[in-house]
Order: structure tokens, then C-alpha cells, then sequence
């Protein structure tokens, strides 16, 4: 996994949102959306729980993004 991916994941995990993680990194919402899609596939773990009102971040994600930071 490369960094930009793992600035992406932290970043998804403060601000909750990926629209607004697109906005702040001027990149389309689906790229962000396919970014952590990806990274969840390849750790076999999801990162965060979503939702269409609310998004969280999930046990094994608290603990993987706590080592990546």
C-alpha cells in the first residue's frame, strides 16, 4: 500500500466524509470511494462502516489506522 492511499484512508477517518475528502484533495468522490474500496480489499478487513446518512470507522479500522498514522 502506498502512502498517498494511507493519507487518504487517514484523512477519510477524520473528516467522515468522502465527499469532503474529494473536495479538500480536489479529486472526483468515487476516486476516494474506489482508493479505500481497494485498500479494503487488499487488507481483507473493512475500515469503515457506511452508511447514506453516517459513516464510522470500524474496530479492525481504528487499529490499522492508528499504526498507519
Amino acid at each position: 500500500m502506498d502512502i498517498e492511499t494511507l493519507r487518504i484512508l487517514l484523512f477519510v477517518a477524520r473528516e467522515k466524509s468522502f465527499a469532503r475528502v474529494a473536495r479538500q484533495q480536489n479529486v472526483d468522490p468515487s476516486s476516494v470511494s474506489r482508493t479505500v474500496s481497494a485498500a479494503e480489499t487488499a487488507l481483507g478487513v473493512r475500515l469503515f462502516q457506511r452508511s447514506t446518512r453516517q459513516m464510522s470507522v470500524t474496530e479492525e479500522g481504528d487499529t490499522f489506522l492508528t499504526r498507519a498514522a
